[in-house]
C-alpha cells in the first residue's frame, strides 16, 4: 500500500523548540528544584551553615614534659624498636614499645576503630586500646588518666556504650 497522505505536523519535525517542549523543561526543572529543596530539608542542609572540619591547635611537646609523658611506639622491627627506645631514654625521655599486636587487639581496633579502616589500622588502633587496658588493669589508671586524659576519656565513653 503506498502511503498518500502523511499525518503529522512538519513544523514540530522542523522546530523541536515549540512552547510546548520549552514549558515542559521548565516544569522539569521546577519539579527538580523543589525536589532538591525537600531533600535538604529533610537532610538538615536547608540552613545552608556548613560546618567543615578545623585542623585542631597542635600542642607542643615542652622539656618539662619529659619526665611526666610517656611516649608508645610500636609496629617496627624488635631491632629497630629498641635502637628508637634507647636514643629516647638517651635523651631523657619515657618511652615503652607496644607488644606485638595480637588477633585480640584486631577485634578491639574493629571495635573502637572506624568501619572504614584497613587491617593495619585496625591492628595499631587495637594494640594501643590493649595495651591501655592492660594498664587499667594493673592499677595504673589514674596515672594513664593524669597523662592521657583524651584517650582515657574516649575508652571509657566507648565502654559505656
Amino acid at each position: 500500500m503506498a502511503v498518500t497522505r502523511i499525518d503529522f505536523p512538519l513544523q514540530a519535525l522542523l522546530h523541536p523548540q515549540t512552547e510546548t517542549t520549552t514549558q515542559t523543561e521548565e516544569d522539569i526543572q521546577q519539579q527538580l528544584a523543589a525536589e532538591r529543596e525537600r531533600l535538604a530539608r529533610r537532610l538538615g542542609l536547608h540552613d545552608g551553615s556548613a560546618h567543615h572540619f578545623r585542623r585542631p591547635v597542635e600542642r607542643a611537646f615542652t622539656a618539662e614534659e619529659r619526665g611526666k609523658v610517656t611516649i608508645l611506639f610500636g609496629g617496627l622491627t624488635w631491632k629497630h624498636e629498641k635502637v628508637i627506645q634507647a636514643v629516647f631514654k638517651a635523651s631523657g625521655y619515657r618511652c615503652e614499645i607496644l607488644p606485638v599486636p595480637n588477633v585480640a587487639a584486631f577485634q578491639l581496633g574493629k571495635e573502637y576503630g572506624n568501619n572504614g579502616q584497613c587491617n593495619p589500622t585496625y591492628f595499631t588502633v587495637g594494640n594501643l586500646v590493649q595495651y591501655l587496658q592492660g594498664l587499667e588493669a594493673r592499677s595504673m589508671s589514674r596515672q594513664v588518666a593524669a597523662e592521657c586524659p583524651q584517650v582515657t576519656r574516649h575508652l571509657r565513653r566507648r565502654a559505656a556504650r
